[in-house]
C-alpha cells in the first residue's frame, strides 16, 4: 500500500523517479517512527545505490559500471566509487563520505543479519541490544543517504555546467 498520495501536479523530469523517491523517504520516516528499522535501512541502501548508479551512468570522468545485465552488490558500487575518488571524498561532516558509507554498509549488514543469526556455540544477542543497533544504523543511514543525495546533486550541477559551457580553444 502506498504511503504517499499520487501526484496531483506534473513535475519536470522523470515523474516516476520523483514519485518513487517521495514514497521511499516517507517509508523511511514511517519505518523509523514505528521502529521498523530494517525497512528503513533497506530503503536507505536502495537510495544510495541508485545515486551511485546515476553518477556512474552520467559521468564521463569515471570508469563505467559493468554490464547492466550483471548484479552489482552494494560493496561493489562503493568500491567502484572509491576507485573514482582514490583520495577520498570530503563532505561535511564526514572526512571521507565514501569511507563513512562503507563503514555503514558493514553496520547495515550486521543489523540486517543479526536478529537470530549466531554460531552454534554463541548466544544470540538480547533483542533490546539488537533493536538499539538497528536504530543507530537507521539513523546514521538516513544522514548518509541525505549526504549522498546532496553530493550527487552537486555532481549533476557540475556536469550541466560543463556540458553547457562553450568549448575553449
Amino acid at each position: 500500500m502506498r504511503k504517499t498520495p499520487p501526484l496531483q501536479n506534473p513535475v519536470a523530469g522523470n515523474t516516476n523517479k520523483y514519485d518513487a523517491y517521495r514514497e521511499a523517504w516517507e517509508r523511511i520516516r514511517l519505518a523509523q517512527e514505528n521502529h521498523f528499522f530494517l525497512e528503513a535501512i533497506t530503503i536507505q541502501e536502495s537510495i544510495i545505490s541508485d545515486r551511485l548508479i546515476s553518477y556512474f551512468s552520467g559521468s564521463a570522468d569515471c570508469q563505467p559500471l559493468p554490464s547492466k545485465r550483471s548484479f552489482i552488490s552494494f560493496k561493489q558500487l562503493i568500491d567502484h566509487w572509491r576507485s573514482a575518488f582514490p583520495n577520498g571524498l570530503p563532505s561535511a561532516p564526514y572526512p571521507d563520505l565514501i569511507e563513512a558509507v562503507d563503514r555503514w554498509r558493514e553496520t547495515r549488514n550486521t543489523a540486517v543479519h543479526a536478529i537470530v543469526k549466531s554460531e552454534p556455540s554463541q548466544t544470540v544477542q538480547p533483542i533490546d541490544a539488537f533493536l538499539q543497533k538497528a536504530r543507530d544504523a537507521a539513523e546514521e543511514g538516513e544522514r548518509l543517504t541525505k549526504e549522498v543525495c546532496k553530493w550527487r546533486n552537486r555532481e549533476k550541477t557540475k556536469e550541466r555546467r560543463l556540458s553547457s559551457s562553450p568549448v575553449q580553444e
